[in-house]
């Protein structure tokens, strides 16, 4: 048995026996057994921040880095910009305390559109590799009054032909416009809330229904003359729409069918389940709804999903309404999981920015994710490197529409493969069971030639927030276990796999072979840091907090083998309480990972 420490408090072991406690989760992967691709569900509401027009050569920013390695694929173009209908059609509306569509509004007079601030939003997302997902309609708490009817309120043909040069802009290259090729419009979004579809102040709920239906049909009808290729659905309904007040949902999908609406695809929001198995519950709570009303080839996107225990919900402790927690990173990877096993075909988490904190903000620098980003990272990992699935075995959860919004027994795996069979990964989630360990049984992995190692990666996050990574060699063989020591919910582990060759391979020194100590420890100010190295290296020495984010970088330098010490004044880290990791690391592994109490 290889034992290998993960940042000071966990362990992966790499064993042929081994013995287990009751409370050791038992998991099974066949690399033999392909099953379906795994999805891209890695999409994001807004962001990132808007970059100089196209063209410009500046240096991307941090977040688009960021988002970037959290695997983010699409950004539904949703809350940017202003709060009207169309910030790029400013003569729209009449101006005015009661304003309304402006008469003389000529929808294909180049004089009525100014498009320089979409413009640039939309350069940042597609111009640095992300996919725009377009959503088309009025954003949240506009003072404009809608629906958007024309005079005679019998029809939306202006509304429509707004949206059909909105593609010839951004498609077509209409106005010195762009040739993104966006395959994805959206019309409206949550048309069930009075909040996004009235037409008057008396409007009961939902607003007016059979309107609504008439202008969906008038809009997709105008996108598919000008492109009959376009992907065009909606209407981004509410997610208290598809968990219990289900009235509006089949009334829309019967009334899109009676009046031959086009619906690429229908999308819908999800809030308030807390289980995160809900993903597959309502997934095909809908896709049984389509079927039904013939929509058999349209697909069904969740455009805006997260678990709301960041908006102060009082039925948790304020701790835990906080979206950088354990339980978000875990929450997170379950529910992508669960969209993976459901018949969901695209996902968007509300959102990329500041209020899903994916990414903390569109500042962050790269590579600084909250624990909700890291959750998001290791699902989009297997989207990016090993896209092929494979049987795995051992999930738990409930499935029940009870459940949806209870905080319920979940805990998940999915495994895939690269096509050349050079990489495997395992995805590991935790978010609520009572095991403190797992233990995966790998099968049929791939034969490989002589001087060929097995490089395993193993990141994740613990029940108290530390995010981790080590690196181990191991040998070959068609069948490996993996023990996870720290899996205490909430955490999550992605295990990842690549075949190298020997010759190639920078090996990891154990724990024992390199000494790394602190004293005094605890500590409040001034500490004395000892080390030996084995062999010359590369060393860079820091401290990392709760979180695994670094907050002092001690030094960063090549040294000999030998004996070091190192002072170190931890008095200006005032922001810091309780424990910290100091990790020493060289270019390829971590040496070792102590901890360092800290006093105040």
């Amino acid at each position: 048995m290889r034992k290998t420490q993960l940042l000071g408090i966990a362990y992966i072991s790499v064993c042929t026996a081994y013995s287990l406690s009751a409370q050791t989760k038992m998991f099974s992967v066949d690399f033999a057994a392909t099953q379906e691709r795994i999805k891209d569900l890695g999409g994001i509401n807004v962001g990132p921040e808007a970059l100089t027009p196209r063209g410009s050569t500046v240096t991307p920013p941090p977040s688009t880095l960021g988002y970037k390695e959290g695997g983010v694929s699409t950004v539904r173009v949703h809350d940017v910009a202003t709060n009207q209908y169309f910030e790029y059609a400013p003569s729209f509306w009449t101006s005015g305390a009661n304003p309304r569509i402006n008469t003389a509004f000529d929808p294909n007079s180049t004089a009525n559109y100014a498009w320089a601030s979409l413009d640039a939003q939309m350069d940042s997302i597609a111009n640095l590799g992300f996919t725009p997902y377009f959503r088309l309609g009025v954003n949240f708490g506009a003072t404009i009054p809608y629906p958007p009817f024309d005079t005679d309120k019998q029809g939306f043909t202006k509304f429509a032909s707004v949206c059909a040069n909105t593609v010839r802009h951004y498609n077509q290259g209409w106005m010195n416009g762009r040739r993104f090729g966006i395959k994805y419009w959206e019309i409206w979004n949550e048309p069930d809330s009075p909040g996004f579809w009235k037409d008057s102040a008396s409007a009961r709920g939902i607003g007016d229904s059979a309107a609504f239906v008439q202008m969906f049909k008038t809009v997709g009808d105008s996108l598919k003359r000008l492109d009959p290729t376009l992907k065009v659905g909606g209407p981004g309904v509410l997610s208290g729409s598809i968990l219990t007040k289900r009235r509006w949902v089949p009334y829309f999908i019967n009334a899109a069918r009676d009046a031959r609406a086009t619906m690429d695809f229908f999308s819908w929001h999800l809030y308030d389940a807390l289980n995160p198995y809900s993903v597959k519950i309502q997934g095909d709570y809908v896709r049984g709804l389509l079927d039904a009303a013939g929509f058999t080839s349209a697909e069904s996107h969740i455009t805006e999903w997260n678990i709301r225990l960041g908006e102060n919900d009082a039925r948790f402790p304020t701790s835990q309404q906080l979206i950088n927690r354990p339980k978000h990173a875990a929450y997170t990877a379950s529910a992508m999981i669960a969209g993976q096993m459901g018949k969901v075909d695209k996902m968007f988490a509300y959102r990329g920015t500041a209020f899903m904190n994916l990414f903390n903000s569109d500042s962050l620098g790269k590579g600084s994710p909250t624990l909700s980003g890291r959750g998001f990272g290791a699902f989009t990992s297997l989207t990016r490197f090993t896209p092929q699935r494979v049987q795995a075995d051992g999930s738990e959860f409930i499935d029940t529409e009870a459940s949806t919004t209870r905080d319920t027994t979940n805990v998940m795996i999915l495994a895939g493969r690269s096509d050349d069979q050079k990489r495997l990964q395992i995805l590991l989630s935790n978010y609520n069971s009572t095991y403190n360990s797992a233990t995966v049984t790998l099968r049929n992995l791939p034969t490989q030639p002589a001087g060929t190692m097995l490089r395993l990666t193993r990141t994740g996050t613990s029940s108290t927030g530390l995010a981790s990574e080590t690196v181990t060699m191991l040998q070959p063989a068609s069948t490996l276990a993996l023990t996870v020591s720290n899996f205490t919910a909430p955490a999550v582990a992605l295990l990842s796999l690549e075949y190298v060759i020997q010759t190639n391979v920078h090996t990891q020194q154990s724990p024992q072979e390199t000494s790394l100590s602190v004293s005094p420890n605890p500590a409040s100010e001034l500490v004395t840091v000892q080390f030996t190295l084995t062999k010359p290296e590369q060393i860079s020495l820091k401290l990392f907090n709760a979180l695994g984010q670094a907050v002092a970088q001690i030094f960063d330098e090549t040294l000999p083998a030998g004996k070091y010490e190192r002072s170190l004044d931890i008095s200006h880290l005032s922001s810091v309480s309780g424990t910290l990791f100091l990790q020493l690391k060289t270019q390829h592994s971590i040496l070792n990972t102590i901890p360092l109490q800290v006093l105040r």
